[in-house]
């Protein structure tokens, strides 16, 4: 480095501004664009449900994974990105796997959010899905994907039966 500070040695110049080019960047590049960990997080949570993967709770910096116990289930939710660009990576994650989830032929009632979507997979002796909620551009969640495996096929994902509504929820009264 004394040979570079000193003038001498030009051969180490363009190596040691490659260096500070790149310490310099590195912080930029170890932070994973949201659309990237949704990808991977989906895909994680898809192993953990289909293969048993030891997949447990994460909190990242856009995005989280919860495993659920009862039903055995895990959440990705997204709170970083574009959603349209988020709802991309996350089918990106589904169509990789072999078990081809496809759309339900029933549709879902979007309510406050931009869509949301059911995923099954094709009919086999497993009965898998995978629901979608994408938030509208500005909202404060982005995504919210969950991957469950259910006791019998729904039969929503074969057949049309007419826009579904989500039922209202209400929180439970305090004793």
């Amino acid at each position: 480095m004394a040979a570079v500070i000193t003038g001498q040695g030009a051969g180490m110049r363009p190596l040691f501004a490659f260096a500070a080019a790149a310490a310099l960047a590195l912080p930029i590049a170890a932070r994973a664009e949201p659309a990237e960990e949704a990808r991977s997080a989906t895909g994680a949570c898809l192993a953990a449900v289909i293969d048993k993967a030891p997949v447990g709770d994460v909190d990242g910096d856009d995005v989280s994974i919860r495993r659920g116990s009862d039903p055995v289930s895990c959440t990705v939710e997204v709170t970083g990105g574009q959603p349209v660009v988020v709802r991309d990576a996350v089918q990106q994650a589904l169509d990789r796997r072999p078990e081809h989830f496809t759309p339900a032929k029933t549709r879902w009632e979007a309510g406050g959010y931009a869509a949301r979507e059911t995923f099954c997979n094709v009919p086999s002796r497993r009965n898998l899905m995978v629901q979608v909620t994408t938030g509208k551009p500005g909202a404060n969640l982005v995504l919210v994907a969950t991957v469950f495996e259910a006791a019998h096929r729904d039969p929503r994902c074969d057949r049309d039966e007419g826009l579904q509504k989500v039922a209202p929820t209400t929180p439970p009264k305090a004793p």
